[in-house]
């Protein structure tokens, strides 16, 4: 019959030959193209220039994609560490970026400084080794001696004995003897006798505050005069240690300052709460030596190369860290140790990927991220929790400088709406890659896969398979996306075929996957509503003729199924014609069963039937088509093919072939579309037919343009090889006329002469005068 297809049109080989990465490479300059993107990208170290990375999420690609930046950052030198570091203000860590490896230097070598120190505090409270200390002190001793004899002689010569207390002195009268007077003795006295002691006493107590007064003044001048002695000790004794350590960071400008300032402060404090007493300054020098610590936030003493990480969980405090506090007698008291860094810091001078799907999920993780990005910083204000309220005093840490790139991993879908409608993620996300997730079927691509399917077989430790079964993965893949000329590189259904072949091949006890194996695989999600399908059209609940001929009724193929499978299967299409005015009855359209598409479709029918039949008069016919025990909304307009030469057979009185089915899109110039899902309807005429009768003489009329998306079952395949069942094309609407209507001898002309001449019995007639 004409225009129909030969089984090497038909039939999908794929074999595929072993090269090299080189030689595939040269092969696939979408692919090098896509690699080049991304290092272009990496390369612009300028804030807000992150990448949106257009494709399906999954482990291995994600692995792929870190392994490949990991390759391009082996150019570059490690990343600074980031440290928080305590000046003045214990509530406001500053910010410090150190060479790799020595934020952890430092903050073990300032331990060891802090020690030093403590040692020499200790050895000047302590020890004797500084002659103008022990010289202060004995000065200082020996004026406090003299002030006190003075006070003392006086008292004696007055007959009273002096003790000294906390709040000064206390003056004892004494007896003739030389006794102390008990307060009996005194109560016992004449007035006249404790009148005179208490003159006494009261110009005694004023000279005992000219003596305090005195050896206040001297307490403050001695204190002062010993603080300028152990100011000048500690510099003497740690001048070593702090000239050796600020050499160790000579190169660190920054490190060197915070160094200068931190031996400052320190002296400066630990002279400032000197009041020679240890052990009343014992708590203050702790506290000093406490204060000054060093917050490692970001390692990388074990890192050659900047850091490629993927955040799995996006929330704020994974992305940005969060500030802890410890529990002390039932409050809340901050902790520069508890600050922990995220995933953007530890990522600093690298790469963070994440997955656009989770970034959405995680409360307002966008927004953040957006902010950071955009101002170039991180605030741990942004993690503020209860405890921050809880908190006395709560840690206002320096915002970080971070210069991160950042990989967005989503879909075209998702790009276009935020770029649309959302300026920020315009700004911040100005570079765009589209992976490609289908190549070209060639060598290249098919070897591509095959070194995929070799060592997920090896590092999954699955059984082991033939080429045939490669091949037929092959198939597989190139049907995912509906062209024989492609063939998809998604490792998702790579790896869902492989998985779902070996559980099938381990099951049945075999060593090997075999063809059979890959084939059921991708079959299992349809099997139980095929079966149910088919039952349906064996029991007669559906009712359709593949054999003989029929006026007005037509095999069309429709597309049942969900997102993990599609079925095709027939339906019967019918047209009644009667006189009217060239109008067409959609049923479905009538019940408001039929969707905006196929309207569309009906009402370019109508102008393609008018314009064939009568176009320059009005067509006294009416057409009322229906899709046959269809219940549900009817869309698209691959049944429009159908539909006219259901009308034409309806108005010409010609018969349509049962045995063959027809799926097509048809313009207003009678020229045929490409339709989608070619495969699955095929199948599912073929399979009917084969439950229903046979599938000898059986075939399928498909558009043309569907010829390259034709990649069959085996069984199919072997049907149309064996001459058993046939697949035609079309170009234009006589081309259907020629394999649904017409037999052998007749042609297009004719028929529309017949149709004509039908024409012309729905014309009313005129009446006798």
């Amino acid at each position: 019959m004409k225009n129909e297809l030969t089984p090497s049109e038909v039939i999908f080989k794929c074999s595929f030959k072993e090269l090299s990465d080189k030689e595939r490479l040269a092969e696939l300059p979408q692919v090098t193209s896509r690699l080049n993107d991304i290092k272009r990208a990496l390369k612009i170290k300028k804030n807000g220039y992150n990448l949106y990375y257009i494709d399906s999420f999954a482990m291995d690609k994600l692995s792929d994609l870190k392994d490949y930046i990991s390759e391009i950052y082996e150019e570059e030198s490690a990343p600074k560490d980031i440290c928080y570091v305590i000046t003045e203000d214990v509530l406001n860590p500053k910010v410090l970026f150190l060479p790799s490896g020595k934020g952890t230097l430092l903050k073990e070598r300032i331990d060891d400084v802090k020690n030093q120190y403590f040692d020499c505090v200790i050895e000047f409270y302590n020890g004797s080794s500084d002659k103008e200390k022990e010289d202060l002190l004995e000065e200082t001793k020996d004026q406090r001696n003299e002030y006190i004899s003075k006070l003392m002689k006086k008292a004696k010569e007055n007959n009273f004995d002096v003790k000294a207390t906390n709040g000064g002195f206390v003056f004892i009268p004494l007896k003739s003897q030389g006794n102390e007077m008990t307060e009996d003795e005194y109560d016992e006295l004449e007035n006249h006798e404790q009148g005179e002691i208490k003159e006494q006493v009261s110009e005694l107590k004023k000279e005992a505050q000219v003596v305090l007064d005195k050896l206040t003044a001297l307490e403050i001048k001695s204190i002062n005069e010993l603080r300028v002695v152990y100011e000048k000790y500690l510099k003497k004794e740690m001048k070593e240690v702090k000239e050796d350590l600020l050499f160790e960071f000579v190169t660190d400008k920054f490190t060197c300052m915070y160094l200068s300032q931190m031996f400052d402060w320190i002296e400066e404090q630990i002279v400032e709460c000197y009041t020679v007493s240890l052990e009343e300054d014992q708590q203050y020098i702790d506290d000093i030596f406490t204060k000054f610590e060093v917050r490692v936030l970001v390692d990388n003493k074990n890192t050659l190369h900047p850091r490629v990480i993927f955040e799995e969980d996006p929330t704020i405090n994974n992305l940005i860290g969060n500030i802890e506090y410890k529990n002390s007698n039932g409050g809340y008291l901050p902790d520069i140790e508890l600050i922990h860094p995220g995933s953007l810091l530890k990522a600093n001078e690298g790469c963070l990927i994440l997955n656009l799907n989770s970034l959405l999920a995680s409360g307002y993780s966008y927004y953040y991220l957006k902010k950071i990005l955009m101002f170039g910083k991180i605030d741990y204000s942004y993690t503020k929790n209860y405890l921050d309220v809880l908190s006395l005093e709560g840690l206002k840490p320096e915002s970080i400088p971070i210069n991160v790139k950042v990989i967005l991993i989503g879909d075209y879908e998702a790009f276009s709406i935020l770029h649309e409608r959302d300026e920020e993620f315009k700004r911040i996300f100005p570079l765009k890659v589209e992976m490609e997730n289908q190549l070209k079927c060639n060598d290249a691509s098919r070897s591509l896969v095959a070194d995929y399917i070799k060592n997920k077989v090896k590092s999954e430790n699955l059984l082991d398979m033939d080429q045939e079964s490669i091949e037929e993965i092959f198939k597989y893949l190139s049907r995912i996306i509906g062209d024989r000329t492609k063939i998809s590189v998604d490792n998702y259904y790579i790896d869902r075929i492989l998985y779902l072949a070996n559980d099938k091949a381990s099951s049945e006890g075999r060593f090997s996957i075999i063809r059979d194996d890959i084939i059921s695989s991708y079959h299992c999600d349809d099997k139980d509503i095929k079966e149910e399908m088919l039952d349906s059209y064996k029991n007669n609940k559906v009712l359709i003729s593949i054999k003989g001929e029929k006026i007005g009724s037509i095999n069309g193929l429709a597309v049942i199924g969900t997102s993990l499978f599609s079925l095709g299967r027939p339906m019967r299409i019918t047209c009644l014609a009667f006189q009217g005015s060239g109008r067409i009855i959609d049923v479905h359209n009538e019940c408001k069963l039929s969707g905006n598409i196929h309207e569309k479709s009906i009402v370019i029918l109508r102008g393609l039937i008018n314009s064939l039949l009568s176009p320059y008069e009005s067509l006294p016919v009416d057409f009322q088509l229906s899709f046959e025990q269809t219940y549900s909304l009817i869309e698209g307009d691959s049944a429009s093919v159908a539909e006219i030469i259901c009308m034409l057979s309806a108005i010409s009185k010609k018969p349509i072939k049962q045995n063959i089915a027809v799926t097509g899109s048809i313009n207003q110039f009678g020229e045929v579309q490409p339709i989608g899902m070619v495969n699955e309807k095929i199948e599912g005429f073929y399979t009917v037919c084969k439950t229903l009768d046979n599938v000898s003489g059986k075939g399928v009329l498909i558009p043309s343009m569907n010829k390259d998306e034709l990649i069959l079952e085996k069984e199919v395949e072997e049907s149309i090889s064996s001459g058993d069942f046939h697949i035609y094309t079309m170009d234009t609407l006589e081309d259907a006329i020629e394999v649904l209507i017409l037999n052998e001898g007749e042609n297009v002309k004719t028929f529309f002469k017949v149709i004509e001449e039908e024409i012309t019995k729905y014309k009313p007639s005129k009446k006798k005068k």
